[in-house]
């Protein structure tokens, strides 16, 4: 039993670091994720974005948004409470392509303070 809970703890160690390893170490939370949100399942209905001509693009914590670029695209769920600029790059993957975007992420209506 005491091996099985030592298998897992490193387990999840080794799950955590390869997770954050996608990230700058300064974009990653404690926990491994992104400080900037999470990658995101597509949505019906969720936002969609060409990054190829998309510059700036403002968005409220917790909206989930698909970029696009050409035959290329994934999706984010903004969820962060550090709300700020947000350099697309940092949360592209590595084969989206070269885009010079910022999405700035603001509070929504159901947090404090907002």
């Amino acid at each position: 039993m005491f091996s099985q809970k030592l298998l897992t703890a490193g387990f999840v160690a080794t799950l955590a670091l390869t997770a954050g390893s996608a990230f700058a170490a300064g974009d990653t939370l404690p926990n491994g994720k992104s400080r900037f949100g999470q990658p995101a399942a597509e949505m019906q209905g969720a936002r969609v974005v060409d990054a190829t001509n998309a510059k700036a693009l403002n968005v409220r914590c917790g909206d989930t948004v698909t970029f696009v670029n050409g035959a290329k695209k994934f999706s984010w769920k903004f969820d962060t409470a550090s709300h700020g600029a947000v350099p697309l790059a940092k949360i592209a993957p590595a084969d989206f392509g070269a885009v010079a975007s910022t999405v700035y992420v603001s509070r929504n209506d159901s947090e404090r303070g907002g």
